[in-house]
């Protein structure tokens, strides 16, 4: 079979929810930017809630304590220390 670069099948959603770094909660809802591929028979988890093309606000926020927080600047300030 060939496949065409861009042709590739597309991936579900494959993050860990991961937890909340100010209370520990793992109720941890993602906000990714874009949109669910139409073509993947997978439904994403039901924390997931797809934001389009503008993030207004925090990529990860907890349902337990409201806090919400940025995963790749989080990273970016850990590999500075």
């Amino acid at each position: 079979m060939i496949m065409i670069l861009g042709d590739e099948p597309p991936e579900p959603y494959d993050q860990s929810r991961g937890t909340c770094p100010v209370c520990g909660s793992g109720q941890v809802t993602h906000h990714p930017l874009g949109g669910p591929d139409p073509h993947l028979d997978e439904e994403d988890p039901p924390w997931v809630q797809w934001q389009g093309c503008l993030l207004v606000f925090s990529d990860r926020t907890c349902e337990d304590c409201g806090a919400g927080w940025n995963v790749e600047h989080d990273e970016e300030e850990d590999d500075e220390e």
